[in-house]
């Protein structure tokens, strides 16, 4: 899933972004779980704590909460009205609607099944079909697209309570499976600032580090906790891939292929097969390696966001992947978008600045969006807790788009403007939020759309510190193509060109 793909309503206040942004407000991302269960209002930016007893009522309800409901309550993809429903079966919608009316249920591929391996079943399709109440051949189905996990080793209680508590650091380096940055960052604050997690959090990590992802049809033990997602999240996109003009390049190593919108980069916890690797695979394998055997999956290379079409570089082996990485490190690989927006870009190069917390892999919580600084930090030491983003506009030009191309975008009587971007850095959302924060959101971008203009300088005014929380709570995921596109890449003697993206040639007229 793209970061935040839930299209989630989101605000500044709700996640402690305000005046103390580079004060209290990592830590109030990392103890938002509590913060929701007891509510604190800290702008102060002194550090937040939970105290012992808080920590011992936690730890009881943990326990005396039966397994299956418990990580319901742990589960970040799951609404606060399906937790108060998970602990109170009686209660209705409308009722849960007075107890909180900004409630809002979660699209379906986001409900998920927790359960446990009935006695005396021990083949995975039977225990599946059992468990989510369909059919034998819909729950194979469902094991091959990838949408049921099992725990495949059991943690007791006792054990993750130990290794919480026995700790004199983060409990995280206590656990050798939770790699470093998933989601337990510091965010760029020092090892004692960063020590304290809560144990809600420690154990939510611990229960879904332990699932591992079954794609066939197997024998499993009776006992054994499962997680089944009934309504797999489909990509109609994916079966573009059967048009053999959208393989742009190959070699013994690479593949580039021009990437349809709408599709996702990465498989979905609900859906390992619909995302490029394995529809490039599916559609258009299988391709040979360099030794003549045939590749089970291509492997990713980089990330193109799901609403982005264009190009995608995809490797036949890890030798290629880390090829790709290196020259990435070394800026040798050369990339062109285009863009498309309702305001002129202004041409040259443009650099500006990320908070790096916020960009870290692995990080969970905060903005969907990535709001940017047009201020240089004033010195080497506070340049640390931040990313420079560059690119440069080469060129800006007035363009038609035809409403009747079939794209289903109706460009009214405004003019639009197709720009060449080049860019220098690869960040998350760079192009987007960059353009954003010149006034020029691309194009059906409703993530950027309500923020455009805004930037972190903002935040010392209180007048506009509120707009933006306002504006924020407008941001949506995309759930249409933006006006982006991957249109070219050139590295190690490959070049690769997109074709003609969804609004056109950017010469059609309307008829």
């Amino acid at each position: 899933m793209e970061n935040g793909d839930t299209g989630d309503r989101c605000s500044l206040g709700r996640w402690g972004v305000g005046r103390g942004v580079l004060g209290c407000a990592p830590i109030i991302y990392l103890f938002h779980t509590i913060i929701r269960l007891h509510p604190l209002n800290n702008n102060s930016g002194t550090k937040p704590r939970l105290s012992k007893p808080v920590k011992l009522l936690i730890i009881a309800n943990a326990f005396t909460i039966p397994a299956s409901k418990r990580f319901i309550r742990f589960n970040s993809a799951t609404s606060d009205a399906d937790i108060l429903s998970s602990n109170n079966n009686s209660l209705k919608d409308d009722e849960l609607n007075q107890i909180h009316p900004t409630m809002h249920q979660k699209p379906p591929w986001m409900k998920c099944i927790n359960a446990v391996v009935p006695p005396n079943i021990r083949v995975l399709n039977e225990a599946v079909s059992k468990i989510a109440d369909v059919s034998p051949e819909e729950a194979t189905k469902l094991i091959e697209i990838g949408a049921v996990w099992a725990k495949m080793e059991t943690l007791t209680d006792d054990d993750i309570m130990d290794q919480y508590y026995d700790s004199g650091n983060s409990a995280a380096i206590q656990y050798g499976d939770l790699p470093s940055g998933w989601g337990a960052g510091d965010y760029g604050l020092g090892e004692n600032d960063a020590e304290e997690i809560s144990f809600e959090e420690y154990l939510w990590k611990q229960e879904n580090l332990r699932y591992r992802r079954i794609l066939t049809p197997t024998t499993i033990e009776p006992g054994t906790d499962i997680r089944i997602y009934p309504h797999p999240r489909r990509f109609p996109a994916c079966y573009e891939f059967g048009d053999a003009n959208r393989l742009l390049y190959e070699d013994t190593t690479f593949i580039v292929v021009d990437k349809p919108p709408m599709l996702p980069v990465q498989p979905e916890p609900s859906n390992y097969e619909e995302c490029c690797p394995g529809c490039v695979n599916l559609l258009m394998g299988p391709f040979q390696s360099i030794s003549g055997e045939n590749v089970a999956r291509p492997l990713i290379c980089h990330r193109v966001d799901s609403c982005v079409g264009g190009c995608l570089v995809l490797s036949k082996d890890g030798n290629g992947q880390r090829v790709f990485s290196q020259l990435q490190r070394e800026r040798k690989i050369k990339k062109l978008y285009l863009t498309v927006t309702t305001n002129p870009v202004p041409i040259g190069l443009h650099v500006h600045w990320m908070w790096a917390a916020m960009n870290a892999r692995g990080q969970m919580g905060g903005t969907p969006c990535q709001f940017v600084s047009h201020t240089v930090p004033e010195n080497r030491k506070k340049a640390k807790a931040w990313t420079r983003c560059v690119l440069e506009v080469v060129k800006c030009e007035p363009i038609t788009i035809n409403k009747n191309d079939g794209h289903g975008y109706d460009p009214g009587e405004k003019q639009h403007y197709q720009s060449t971007v080049r860019l220098v850095t690869g960040r998350k959302h760079q192009v987007r939020a960059q353009l954003a924060s010149l006034g020029c959101p691309l194009i059906r971008d409703s993530l950027y759309e309500p923020i455009a203009g805004m930037t972190f300088e903002d935040l010392q005014d209180p007048e506009k510190e509120e707009l933006m929380d306002q504006a924020i709570s407008h941001c949506r995921v995309p759930k249409e193509p933006i006006g982006l596109q991957a249109h070219a890449i050139l590295f190690s003697g490959v070049k690769a060109k997109a074709r003609t993206p969804w609004w056109g040639d950017a010469t059609s007229k309307d008829e």
